[in-house]
């Protein structure tokens, strides 16, 4: 059983104390790697007393992980963090129900879901923790600067780059599913019936969903981003040929100092696929010239 799936089992036996206790610790992994018992006291609120009952439940369920030399301090796992962004987005309204996973990822998970009025969504819950630190500081702007930083932090973070990536590009046109909330690493948005374009066996008419796809790039380019991570990976494709593209906790600002050579990495990965599997003729230079060139 996966994380999230296990979380929305144990969700319904948390108590609103137990989910102050891991509020407490959520806070207090901003400044400790693990947060000390009086410091869990401080951030949740609770006497030490109903902390230390709380706390044992929590470990019993599994969601703590504890220290007890230099110091006794706790933290959460990513099953206790996906409690509470599920807790928050069922009280926001945002979600009813979990559902099956829909894809496993390096540094993501991808669940359907039920939003009200039956709609189907999906849930992507950002796990970071699955790749190194330095390499995670070394992609991503919105790290780099932070010399203590919790994997759950990162996740949160990476999330909240997407959704606001989702909601500028979707007000910009550009092909992406519609976000409709985030809270900590979750990030519930459209449900895509479509799939990857690396697992498309063929096409009728390649040029023109590579155009489509670079339509895209440049609608977004032209609202000043840049995806940063672009390839047949991060493009879905549907039944009848529409495309979308997926994956933008990495974008950068297209007036960032290395925006050149990020668009032109981004575009050279599409025009190469569609170069060596479909046989197009568009080179990556004359990819990059119609993204960059504003469209009439």
């Amino acid at each position: 059983m996966s994380s999230a799936e296990r979380a929305a089992q144990v969700l319904t036996q948390l108590e609103s104390y137990d989910l102050r206790a891991l509020q407490g610790i959520e806070l207090g992994m901003i400044q400790h790697e693990y947060v000390p018992f009086d410091a869990v006291v401080r951030y949740s609120g609770l006497n030490e007393g109903e902390l230390e009952h709380r706390l044992r439940n929590l470990d019993r369920l599994d969601l703590l992980y504890r220290q007890r030399t230099p110091y006794l301090g706790y933290i959460m796992n990513y099953t206790a963090y996906d409690c509470l962004a599920l807790n928050a987005l069922v009280k926001a309204g945002s979600l009813e129900a979990l559902g099956p996973s829909v894809g496993i990822g390096k540094e993501a998970d991808v669940y359907e879901g039920a939003a009200p009025e039956n709609r189907k969504v999906a849930v992507k819950f950002h796990r970071l923790g699955r790749t190194s630190f330095r390499d995670t500081r070394r992609k991503r702007d919105y790290i780099a600067d932070r010399h203590h930083i919790s994997w759950l932090y990162q996740s949160r973070l990476a999330a909240e780059n997407e959704y606001r990536a989702l909601k500028l590009m979707h007000e910009a046109g550009v092909a992406v599913p519609e976000p409709l909330d985030q809270n900590r690493h979750a990030v519930v948005m459209e449900y895509l019936d479509a799939v990857q374009l690396s697992d498309v066996v063929e096409l009728d008419e390649p040029m023109e969903l590579l155009t489509d796809i670079l339509d895209n790039v440049r609608k977004a380019y032209a609202a000043g981003v840049i995806h940063s991570d672009l390839s047949e990976y991060n493009v879905m494709v549907n039944a009848e040929g529409r495309v979308w593209i997926i994956d933008w906790p990495q974008y950068t600002a297209s007036d960032h100092p290395n925006s050149k050579e990020t668009l032109a990495r981004d575009v050279g990965n599409v025009a190469y696929y569609f170069q060596r599997k479909y046989g197009t003729e568009m080179t990556v230079e004359e990819a990059v010239e119609y993204v960059k060139k504003p469209s009439s």
